[in-house]
């Protein structure tokens, strides 16, 4: 079987490719402190891919704890929060006072001339779409 020079040239080029992003990838890892960097990664330096990691300033080492940091399981059930369980007249008791406290602040807020403005301009708007819809429903088809 005989490729001809184009699908050849492209599955080169492709092998090529892959093989260059491989590199690159690999080369995008910082290396462990004291050891040089790998020439993949030199070489993806020099094509502007890849970067050296600059060591951390020293508020951030001396921020950070010396002992390695405990695992935290993840599949298990988190504290209960502090306090007792609040009962049906005590939630009852939570209810109204939120209500009394959305009554005032609706009370406070119908007061000011933007939100007063607002709900008559509502107002109008409600009355003269229901006169229309009045008017169209006594219309004649055509």
């Amino acid at each position: 079987m005989k490729f001809s020079r184009g699908r050849g040239a492209a599955a080169a080029l492709a092998i090529a490719g892959t093989t260059f992003a491989a590199g690159v990838a690999l080369g995008q890892e910082a290396p462990p402190q004291g050891d040089s960097p790998s020439p993949i990664h030199s070489l993806a330096k020099s094509f502007g891919f890849a970067t050296d990691v600059e060591p951390p300033p020293d508020f951030v080492q001396q921020s950070r704890s010396t002992e390695p940091q405990a695992e935290i399981p993840i599949f298990t059930s988190p504290n209960e929060p502090p306090g007792k369980v609040k009962n049906a007249k005590e939630i009852e008791a939570i209810g109204g006072d939120l209500e009394s406290i959305g009554k005032r602040h609706d009370a406070l807020l119908a007061t000011f001339p933007p939100a007063a403005k607002a709900a008559a301009a509502a107002a109008a708007q409600k009355k003269a779409k229901a006169k229309r819809k009045a008017s169209a429903a006594g219309a004649p088809p055509l």
